[in-house]
């Protein structure tokens, strides 16, 4: 794995370019600095977000689903690799055991993410392409202000009062409807932050 580095994830962010689109942005563990974004879906994007933010489902995501057949299986999860970007799109393989034999799944990195998170598995990408799709620290910077800004403008413009946002809250957890659970909890949290 010399010619890998492992990736941690530092957000997910609702993505300018279209409303059911969302930024998934990493970074090399050992090089902070070496970052880039991955524009997912929004199903992917609740998937990675319902894991990060540790909310509890009341039935099992499909992910969720996917790592229980694993499980009963005589598989193991060893990692996720982001092997590739070809025309826009990137590529990752799932690298399962079975037996002391290595599978390898071709994938979606989202997916990919989703599963190895839940598996408490590593994420890697090739340091090649890493240091080839990275983004300057001082572009990705302007970009955090700008979500950063976006957000704060989304929760200033919604004037409900706690007990409304909580009703809501459940509601949309009973609905599993877990993205605007994640960012009602978020609106409660500043509330209270602001008491």
């Amino acid at each position: 794995m010399n010619d890998f580095l492992k990736l941690s994830i530092v957000s997910v962010s609702p993505s300018s370019v279209g409303a059911s689109s969302f930024i998934l942005l990493l970074q090399s563990e050992d090089f902070p600095s070496l970052r880039f974004p991955i524009v997912i879906g929004n199903q992917e994007a609740q998937a990675i977000s319902v894991y990060l933010e540790q909310i509890q489902t009341s039935r099992p995501l499909t992910h969720d689903l996917f790592i229980q057949v694993i499980d009963k299986s005589n598989l193991k999860i060893e990692k996720v690799l982001i092997t590739d970007f070809k025309e826009g799109i990137f590529y990752a393989k799932i690298i399962l055991i079975q037996e002391d034999k290595w599978v390898e799944l071709d994938a979606r990195p989202s997916d990919s993410i989703a599963l190895a998170l839940r598996a408490q598995k590593n994420i890697y990408i090739k340091e090649a392409l890493l240091k080839s799709i990275c983004i300057p620290e001082d572009e990705e910077e302007l970009e955090d202000e700008d979500l950063s800004s976006l957000e704060t403008t989304a929760y200033q413009s919604v004037s409900l009062s706690l007990a409304e946002l909580e009703e809501l809250l459940q509601k949309a957890l009973l609905e599993e409807n877990y993205e605007e659970a994640a960012r009602l909890r978020d609106q409660i949290e500043i509330l209270n932050n602001q008491k």
